[in-house]
Formats: structure tokens, C-alpha cells, sequence
């Protein structure tokens, strides 16, 4: 619960805040908003859409340049950036990963990142990946993670990893050359 009252109060970013995010992205950054609260989502299918942060963020971010979004998809580039994975769960599980929307070239006309490397410059997630990253001075969990325990933690940290390779490598992974590799890693 404190957590919930810490981003009630939490400040709008400032209009300059937002122009440096909207110049970041555009430019080659890759930015990962995760609104935490998967766990509020009403029931039913786009509940994930209409989570009291969700609808936050797209508050906050409507003044922005941001591209159309999709879930990730299976064949996503960051399913298999060095993990392969399935879903991106974080402290829960129950919220979708959206990313930048691959709607061809036409669509990446003023987006000279995505044209030029084909990473997403906008991630969107309400699974709390921060929470099941967190470790005290021990090295310990600092939050359960619901309803997956240790297993589901381990794949929050994959999921971490292929987003920052991701943000870092582009999607080299999506050359055909690295096919062969990754289907025998599949058993196909």
C-alpha cells in the first residue's frame, strides 16, 4: 500500500521532462515505463489497458510523439534477444509487455531509431519488474513475486536481460543467419 500512495502523489513530470523523453526516444533511446499495478487491472480481456497507472501513463505521455504499440508478439525480437522466453513477467505476471508497433517502413518516417537498428524506443509493461529485481544488502528478495514464487522471479531477471541486449544490440538477432541456431535451441 505504500508503494500505491507513493505514485498517487508522484509529481507530473514537467513539460521540459517530457520534451528531453520525447527527444531521447526519437533519437535512439529506448525508455521502459512499467506502471506496477498489473495486480489492479479490472478483470476481462484489455483489463491490463485500464489500470489506474496505465491510464496514468497514457495521461502523462499524450502530449508525446509516441509511436502505436502492440503486445510483443511470439517472434518478437525480444523474445529471443539472448533468453528465450514467452512473457516478461516481473513481480506479477498478469500484465502484457507493449512495445512499438512494427508497422513498416512508411511508419518509421520520423522515427530514425527504429529505421535505423529496429530496437523499440518505448517498452510499456504493469508487471513491476523493478520489485522483482530488488535485492536488500543480503542479496535477498525484497518483494514476494505473485503468483510464479522463485521460478517467476528467475524469468523477470531473463526478461530484463533480453530487454536490455535489446536496447543495446538492436535486432541483430532477427538475421536470418542466427535462424539454424535458434531452431535447434527450440528442438524444431
Amino acid at each position: 500500500m505504500v508503494q500505491a500512495a507513493a505514485r498517487r502523489r508522484a509529481a507530473r513530470p514537467s513539460p521540459a521532462a517530457l520534451a528531453r523523453i520525447d527527444a531521447y526516444m526519437k533519437n535512439g533511446g529506448t525508455v521502459l515505463f512499467d506502471t506496477r499495478d498489473a495486480i489492479m487491472a479490472p478483470p476481462g480481456p484489455g483489463g491490463s489497458n485500464r489500470s489506474p497507472g496505465m491510464i496514468a501513463l497514457r495521461s502523462i505521455l499524450s502530449s508525446l510523439d509516441i509511436p502505436e504499440l502492440e503486445p510483443v508478439s511470439r517472434d518478437h525480437v525480444l523474445t529471443k534477444t539472448f533468453f528465450l522466453l514467452r512473457d516478461f513477467p516481473g513481480r506479477f505476471n498478469s500484465g502484457q509487455l507493449w512495445v512499438e508497433a512494427d508497422g513498416g517502413e512508411s511508419a518509421d518516417q520520423g522515427r530514425k531509431a527504429r529505421r535505423a537498428d529496429g530496437v523499440t524506443s518505448i517498452l510499456v509493461t504493469s508487471n513491476d519488474f523493478a520489485s522483482a529485481w530488488a535485492l536488500d544488502e543480503r542479496n535477498r528478495p525484497m518483494y514476494p513475486v505473485v503468483p510464479g514464487g522463485e521460478s517467476q522471479r528467475e524469468m523477470s531477471f531473463r526478461a530484463g536481460v533480453n530487454i536490455v541486449m535489446h536496447a543495446l544490440t538492436g535486432n541483430y538477432k532477427a538475421d536470418q543467419v542466427h535462424v539454424p541456431a535458434l531452431l535447434d535451441r527450440l528442438g524444431q
